[in-house]
């Protein structure tokens, strides 16, 4: 053995073999443990020595580790280091056994300055509570032997009882700490390079900002767009919670669960991953909700609360973007970052501080996220400009990892990269290696770092990248919009969509939009809310002839509208191209939305004055043309049925919201009236015809009549029908509601159809005597269920029909249509003389019906239950495991029994589908519009 320089090495001189120092003294380690009672890794309590508190025996918990390695090519190893520096108290460091393991096995994550930080604190800590070991020679020699984490456990165990699970928990703890390295590696690996790597993550893992919190028995959802660092502040803390369950048996090891692996439901994955129920404290990470369908989130959060309820000492974090529905108590929104920060990280990427002659505007807020400012590294190490947008850097994520390998990229590799997107995103289980092509070809994609393969699935190492090659599918023709956008394939497909369009030049975002629009509107809204920014139109002063000429120039996607020399007359017809496309798309609620006449939109009048535009509908009037120029400014009603004032949009979308805030204005009154289209024969058209009939025969009467004469109504109706043709728009206004011309059209229309001399009511009164102060009250027992029953029935049926009717190319994308056929099931309570008691409440569990069609009538069956007692609770229970949603709807719902209404079923049917419809996006505000 040679001595060179104070360092030891073995062999001769020239040997290749590596340095290994001497292990230290048993004198240096009863120092140690003279100065030292637990761990030294921050929030472990671990003691050195645990103790059997009944019989005094104690055994070795702890293990001296070095700041650096005693062998050269070990963790943190200094090639500099003397060995007598190396065996020093000021290189070692005294650790329990799973963190002296620990940090090892991830030095990236460990660096040296962190664990002198750590020692000083042992130190600081002895120095207060004055509290240490007093170990033999013997002892010393055990504490710096190699050990065997797993046999060490086995060791303790035999003298310190804990739960029996534990003797399988190291390989758990042990699987779980390289699971998170695994994690965090991956993610960095396509944008930092391999020397700068150990550099950010021990930045990360020195991080002090505060952890977020979420208690025992409760969900949390951190919320924050694209690359905001949710999944990195989720990983932290299921990080703390693996320290925690080092050094406690009765707390389970955590689980960090993609949303994408749980395909058999949340329960179902929490036992897999633990063998069975949870026993005590279990932290539950569910990461990256996006990758999955809205209404496949929504289930795994709704699953995830009746599992809280189920084990209180279990607690749940997700991670999601802006979109899906969280209740504001679950919400914590991921802040942005202070540039600084980012610059930080940007500086440790690249090695340097960006250039300063580099900075422009831009940049500090492209500093407010991980993701974007280790995109900006990336921008200045491969000599790229620095003037950008956010969408556009993004983009350019992928071909830079690419531009960055040292080797030659084989042909293919970007086509193989698309097809693999359109795998991942085509299809709700995960893409197994082997499924999707030859080993040569898996390692081909994994060497890009741009996709991660553990052995059985392939995923992309960044949602990022997932997104550009879906948008890249769409480009190649290995997908096509009528297929993706459509009502199964849009949910898992939404953000590689929304990434095409954003990145796309504008004539190609026009053309994509417009695609989407006529095959699914849900769709393109859903891509407008999530990229588009109408801020620039909210300003009052209008933009000039020359912007607005420039901006229709720019982005025709067909040139054809150039051809229109007057620009009052092109500006409409650009305005009407995204209002058609989206009728186009909406099927038979067009003609509900905007005027028709014979199924086709009427003509539109425009004029077009310092950026200023009247926009007029004809009332009867067709096209050729599409758009005439009015003759003034604000022309008389005469021919035109609606008229109204806009500034001109300019920005990049604003004619697509223009048109969605139009449509949704109407859509929202059309649902506020509940006038959408029916069958004739449906309970709800039952229900609407009656509350007409009533309102018209009644109108004037000094007392109301329920039985309904129809050749009386007949004439009444005749008379206000000549005032409706006679009048551009008539109202009548009744006791709680009002009528207008489209409704007398309507009723006439369907009595023209009905049979018979009289209308009775749809619902029977209550069948007891007036006695107490609500309506319900005047229902027997039997009647309140027998009405229960049916409501619940019919207004099934109703919104099915509603669906059907205005709805068809939404198809599954509606939640409860999704789950239909469905059978009901649940509970009726009735209160007992009780006079606060305004409404009869019902509990009521949809369950699939697997035997049944979509058509068929569902099954229906309820109980009433007394108003005491937990029997809603003891239901809701026992149907934790059935708990699903669907975009916000839940098969678990409490509703209220509107007894003595002229409307039940219609205002149940409405309730569900204002649900749906603000699941997907197509409405706003909704909670006005659900009774």
């Amino acid at each position: 053995m040679n001595q060179e320089n104070g360092a030891v090495t073995k062999g001769s001189a020239g040997s290749d073999k590596p340095i290994e120092h001497r292990v230290p003294t048993p004198g240096t380690v009863r120092q140690l443990y003279g100065t030292a009672f637990a761990c030294a890794k921050p929030g472990c309590r671990a003691d050195l020595y645990t103790v059997n508190t009944d019989t005094g025996q104690h055994v070795l918990n702890s293990h001296v580790a070095h700041i650096h390695a005693r062998s050269e090519g070990g963790p943190r190893w200094n090639p500099a280091m003397s060995e007598a520096d190396n065996r020093d108290v000021g290189n070692l460091l005294l650790l329990c056994f799973p963190h002296a393991w620990e940090i090892d096995q991830v030095p990236d994550e460990y660096p040296a300055e962190m664990l002198r930080a750590w020692k000083r604190d042992q130190l600081a800590d002895f120095e207060r509570a004055q509290r240490n070991w007093q170990i033999s020679d013997e002892e010393a020699r055990e504490a710096v032997a190699p050990f065997d984490l797993g046999a060490v456990v086995e060791r303790i165990s035999a003298v310190v009882p804990f739960n029996p699970r534990m003797r399988s928990r190291i390989e758990t703890w042990q699987l779980a700490i390289r699971r998170g390295h695994a994690m965090r590696v991956s993610r960095l690996t396509p944008l930092v390079p391999a020397e700068r790597r150990p550099a950010v993550l021990a930045w990360m893992a020195a991080r002090e900002d505060p952890l977020v919190e979420v208690p025992a028995g409760q969900v949390r959802v951190l919320v924050g767009r694209l690359g905001a660092g949710k999944s990195e502040q989720a990983l932290r803390w299921w990080g703390q919670a693996v320290q925690v369950a080092a050094n406690s048996p009765d707390t389970e090891i955590p689980l960090l669960l993609p949303a994408r692996h749980i395909t058999a439901g949340l329960e179902s994955a929490i036992a897999s991953e633990l063998g069975g129920d949870p026993s005590g404290r279990c932290q539950v990470v569910i990461d990256d909700l996006d990758s999955v369908p809205l209404r496949d989130a929504a289930r795994l959060l709704a699953e995830a609360r009746q599992l809280v309820h189920t084990w209180p000492a279990v607690s749940v974090l997700a991670t999601a973007r802006p979109g899906i529905l969280v209740p504001e108590e679950e919400k914590i929104l991921v802040e942005p970052w202070p540039a600084q920060r980012g610059a930080e990280l940007a500086k440790l990427a690249l090695g340097d501080d960006i250039p300063w002659q580099l900075w422009n505007t831009e940049i500090a807020g492209l500093l407010t996220s991980p993701l974007t400012a280790l995109g900006l590294a990336m921008r200045v190490h491969a000599g790229r400009d620095l003037k950008v947008s956010r969408a556009q850097l993004l983009a350019d994520l992928a071909t830079m990892v690419i531009d960055s390998q040292s080797h030659e990229v084989a042909d293919g590799t970007w086509q193989d990269l698309a097809r693999l997107a359109v795998r991942i995103l085509g299809q709700s289980q995960p893409v197994t290696a082997t499924s999707f092509g030859p080993l040569p070809l898996v390692r081909r994609l994994t060497t890009t770092g741009l996709v991660v393969g553990d052995g059985t699935e392939l995923t992309f190492a960044l949602p990022v990248f997932e997104q550009y090659f879906g948008s890249e599918a769409l480009r190649m023709g290995l997908a096509d919009v009528e297929t993706i956008a459509a009502a199964s394939s849009f949910p898992r497909w939404r953000y590689a969509l929304a990434f095409a369009v954003s990145t796309a030049i504008d004539q190609d975002q026009e053309r994509l939009v417009g695609g989407l629009a006529r095959v699914n509107p849900a769709a393109a809204f859903w891509v407008l809310d999530e990229i588009a920014d109408g801020s620039a139109d909210r300003t009052h002063d209008g933009p000039s002839d020359e912007a607005i000429a420039a901006l229709i120039g720019s982005r025709d996607p067909t040139g054809e509208l150039t051809d229109e020399p007057d620009l009052a007359i092109r500006a409409g017809q650009w305005l009407r191209g995204a209002e058609q496309a989206l009728l186009t798309g909406l099927g038979p609620l067009a003609e509900s939305l905007a005027r028709h006449r014979d199924g086709r939109l009427v003509q539109w009048g425009t004029w077009l004055q310092n950026g200023h535009m009247t926009l007029a509908r004809s009332r009867d009037q067709l096209p050729p043309p599409d758009v005439i120029k009015l003759s003034k400014i604000w022309p008389s009603l005469g021919r035109w049925h609606r008229i109204e004032g806009i500034r001109f949009p300019t920005s990049d979308f604003g004619r697509w919201l223009r048109a969605q805030k139009a449509l949704q204005e109407q859509l929202q009154t059309v649902i506020r009236r509940r006038t959408l289209p029916v069958p004739r024969t449906s309970r709800l058209a039952r229900e609407r015809l009656y509350l007409l009939a009533e309102f018209v025969y009644n109108s004037g009467a000094a007392r109301r009549r329920r039985t309904i004469d129809l050749a009386e109504l007949r004439d009444t109706v005749a008379a206000w029908m000549d005032r409706v043709n006679r009048s551009v728009r008539s109202t009548w206004q009744g006791t709680g509601r009002s009528v207008d011309s489209d409704d007398i059209r309507w009723l006439a229309a369907q009595l023209a159809m009905e049979d018979g001399d009289t209308l009775l009511p749809i619902w029977p009164e209550g069948d007891q005597p007036e006695t107490g102060r609500w309506i319900w009250q005047t229902y027997s027992r039997e009647l309140t269920l027998t009405q229960a029953t049916d409501i619940v029935r019919e207004a099934l049926i109703g919104y099915r029909q509603l669906a059907e009717t205005s709805f068809p190319a939404f198809g599954d994308a509606l939640g409860l249509y999704s789950m239909l056929p469905v059978r009901v099931e649940g509970l009726v309570r009735r209160p007992v003389n009780d006079e606060n008691a305004s409404m009869i409440e019902m509990i009521v569990s949809l369950n699939p019906d697997r035997d049944a069609q979509r058509s068929d009538v569902p099954s229906v069956d309820l109980r009433l239950v007394p108003d005491d007692g937990d029997a809603f609770w003891t239901f809701s229970q026992q149907r934790r495991t059935a708990a699903r949603t669907t975009f916000g709807q839940s098969p678990l719902q409490n509703l209220d029994l509107p007894l003595g209404h002229t409307c039940p079923a219609t205002s149940l049917a409405y309730r569900w589908l204002v649900q749906d419809l603000a699941g997907v996006g197509w409405i706003k505000d909704h909670h006005g519009l659900l009774d």
